[in-house]
């Protein structure tokens, strides 16, 4: 898989490079990788790296980037990732990214608006699930709170809207819909996105060396569970 990037200032202390692949097609591991190869060359000054999408952002001192050129940092930083990064070739394999398989319950009693989603997608609850938990999503982004994953690869039929009035509490662990994306809350928070379901598996963890489960580019797969294997579950995290 070949690629072409363009880069463009974010401030004085970052850049955004910005990837098109070069065969047309939209394998969101791309800035993940990117990101993975920026990472293994050691590059001086860079405090943070942050993929998302089809860019990535990449942050920087510009004080280890002064030299007796005319050129600014950014001028330099920019020359350097061009000749790390041109002509760089990656063969997406299975083990280039991992496949997460996250159990998710998907009973009416933590799925909050399977029957009101069904309804407004005039199907049945279980084809909704079946449409849901059939398909392979790749990890586009991590925002909007501490683990949580932008999934890409919703099915068609299940894009909807945002609900028209947001919950003010999300129970942690909830699977839901909105747009074009699947996701899964990591803790409590505000949404509007539509609640299929609920995991137990924990997005985000400190243990970890970015601090959360899921990175840009990994593939999930969701695996349906009882409600009584959901309990239980919890009642064991709940024990620690």
């Amino acid at each position: 898989m070949n690629f072409r990037f363009a880069c463009a200032p974010l401030g004085d202390r970052g850049l955004i490079i910005k990837l098109t692949r070069d065969d047309a097609g939209d394998d969101l591991s791309t800035s993940g990788l990117i990101a993975d190869q920026i990472r293994a060359s050691n590059v001086k000054g860079v405090t943070d790296i942050v993929p998302a999408f089809n860019q990535l952002a990449v942050h920087y001192d510009p004080t280890q980037w002064t030299s007796s050129s005319l050129e600014s940092p950014y001028e330099e930083i920019v020359r350097f990732l061009n000749h790390k990064l041109t002509g760089i070739e990656f063969v997406l394999e299975p083990t280039d990214r991992k496949v997460m398989c996250i159990p998710v319950c998907y009973d009416e009693k933590v799925g909050l608006d399977l029957l009101e989603l069904s309804s407004y997608l005039n199907t049945s609850t279980s084809d909704l699930i079946n449409l849901h938990q059939s398909n392979i999503y790749t990890v586009g982004a991590i925002g909007f709170a501490p683990g949580f994953a932008y999934l890409e690869g919703l099915d068609a039929s299940l894009v909807v809207p945002r609900r028209s009035e947001p919950r003010t509490r999300v129970p942690a662990g909830s699977v839901a819909i909105a747009g074009g994306y699947t996701g899964i809350y990591p803790s409590v928070l505000p949404g509007g996105w539509y609640i299929l379901g609920r995991t137990y598996a924990s997005l985000f963890r400190t243990e970890e060396s970015f601090g959360a489960l899921l990175r840009v580019g990994d593939h999930v797969r969701f695996e349906p569970i009882s409600i009584e294997e959901l309990d239980a579950q919890r009642g064991l995290e709940n024990k620690k």
